[in-house]
This record gives structure tokens, C-alpha cells and sequence, in this order.
């Protein structure tokens, strides 16, 4: 019993050392987040992480047959997808619930509420996950997958430390679209491309994407460089609501790039498959 009070104790003291070291780094650069949270930030990391080693245990248990079907890639990437999507319904659910929270509309540069902040660190461990996969797998994601990938990462730092929270919201309420992107990828992956509920899944992505990354994210995006751009910065470090207003221009510009590929992939997915269908049964009337 007293091995393990002193394995604690030590552990303890640990933390503490660690606790000291990361403030004494990253607080005079005004990143108090990074001190506040890292406890946090790591356990999420890891409970991504086992997700992932999970998913295919539960997939081949509920969808055996489906999931031998696939190729390796596929596997990966169906694995990857499963935690995405779940990341994606967390953060889609406290954005919405904290939407209009008074603390963080009164004044959207100086708004602050503190278990908001506590969710956006749970949130980070996420987007540290994201980056490792961006990373070890970067052939296939490519530079603009790790530039939104870390981008995401120092926003939820500088968010974390008490700046400009209230963009949280419209940073993060496009992982809305990305519920809806997520279940075209594993319906997709599951051989389902052509199903009905593949179709409107897609219709419903497509509204999202357009209605909230370009819509509602670039308004905000472009009111705050606004902003910065008058000489409020509200509590931020200058430097950082610099980087956030050029934060939302480029998350503007990547969202407007991606939009171009997906209405050309919702005219395939919508419309291509009915006319090729119409002219097949037409040709068959002109027999």
C-alpha cells in the first residue's frame, strides 16, 4: 500500500514539475491554455487514439462481411472516418448549445465562458490526433489537409487562453457539414454510393457546406479582420487576432477551393446517374 501512496506521490510531483515547465514557457507568450489544459488535451488525445485501435474490433463484430470486403486502404480510412464522425457530432452538439450563450455574444472579442473553454480543450485533443494522421499519411491527405490541420491546432491553443472565444462558434459549427461528409465516406467505403440514403446524405452535406462554411463562417470570418483591421483586438495578444483574421481568410479561400469540388461531385452523385438513366430508357423507346 505504501508503494503505491509513493508511485502517486512521485506522479504527482511530476505533474507539478510539468505543470511549472509548460507555464513558464507558454505563458509569457500568451498561451496560458497551454498550461490550463495539457492535462486534458492528452487524456482526449488518448481516448482518440483507443477509439481508433476499437473501430474495427466493433466493425468486424456488427458488420463482418462489409468490412472483409475492403481493402486495407479502405479499412484505414473507414476507421479514421468512424472517429471523425463521432469527433464531428461532439463538436457540432456544444457549438449549437453554447450558439447564443450571452457570455460569448455580448462581446464577441472580449466574450469568455469557462466550461466553454474546458470543451474546446477536449476538442484539441482531437485536432492533435487529425494532425498525426495529416502527418504520417500525407501522401494521401496532402499540404492543404496539414495546413487547415494546423492551423486548427494553434487556434484551440490561442481559444483556450482566454482570446477571441466567441470565434470558436464560427470556426467550429462547420463540423456540422462534416457529420454529413463522414457518412458519404463510410457509406461510400460500405458500398452504398449508389443508395438513396447515399443521395440525400450528400443533398444535406451539400446544404450544410454552403449555408455554414460558406456562409455563416465567412461572415464572421470577414467581421473580425474587420475588426482587427480597426484596432480591435478586444483581450487577444495583437499578433494573435492578427493570425485569426488571416485564419478566417484562408479557411474562406480553402472552403470556396473545396466548394468547386463538391458541386462537381454533386452533379455526378445528383444528376449524371438520372440523365444517363433517362437517355438509356429513351434509347430504348427509339428500338
Amino acid at each position: 500500500m505504501s508503494h503505491v501512496v509513493t508511485v502517486a506521490d512521485s506522479l504527482s510531483a511530476l505533474a507539478s514539475r510539468m505543470d511549472s515547465t509548460i507555464q513558464a514557457v507558454f505563458d509569457p507568450l500568451h498561451l496560458t491554455g497551454v498550461g490550463a489544459y495539457w492535462r486534458v488535451v492528452i487524456v482526449s488525445l488518448l481516448v482518440h487514439v483507443m477509439i481508433f485501435k476499437a473501430v474495427p474490433i466493433v466493425t468486424k463484430l456488427l458488420m463482418p462481411r462489409v468490412y472483409e470486403q475492403m481493402s486495407n486502404v479502405d479499412k484505414r480510412s473507414w476507421n479514421i472516418c468512424v472517429v471523425t464522425l463521432l469527433h464531428s457530432v461532439f463538436d457540432s452538439a456544444f457549438i449549437i448549445a453554447y450558439i447564443n450563450d450571452p457570455a460569448l455574444n455580448g462581446d464577441k472579442m472580449r466574450g469568455y465562458n469557462e466550461q466553454f473553454e474546458y470543451l474546446l480543450a477536449t476538442a484539441l485533443g482531437y485536432y492533435v490526433w487529425d494532425l498525426s494522421i495529416c502527418l504520417s499519411d500525407y501522401s494521401n491527405y496532402g499540404l492543404m489537409y496539414l495546413i487547415h490541420g494546423g492551423l486548427g491546432v494553434f487556434g484551440l491553443i490561442v481559444i483556450t487562453s482566454r482570446q477571441l472565444q466567441f470565434y470558436a462558434i464560427p470556426y467550429l459549427l462547420p463540423e456540422l457539414s462534416s457529420v454529413f461528409l463522414n457518412i458519404r465516406h463510410l457509406l461510400k467505403y460500405a458500398g452504398k454510393a449508389n443508395s438513396l440514403v447515399y443521395k440525400v446524405n450528400f443533398l444535406l452535406f451539400l446544404v450544410a457546406f454552403i449555408s455554414i462554411r460558406v456562409g455563416f463562417e465567412t461572415y464572421h470570418s470577414f467581421y473580425l479582420a474587420l475588426n482587427v483591421y480597426r484596432g480591435d483586438t478586444g483581450d487577444a495578444f495583437y499578433p494573435f487576432a492578427v493570425y485569426f483574421a488571416i485564419l478566417g481568410i484562408t479557411l474562406t479561400t480553402l472552403n470556396l477551393i473545396w466548394l468547386r469540388q463538391i458541386l462537381n461531385a454533386a452533379y455526378y452523385t445528383l444528376f449524371a446517374g438520372a440523365s444517363k438513366r433517362t437517355k438509356e430508357a429513351q434509347a430504348r423507346k427509339d428500338e
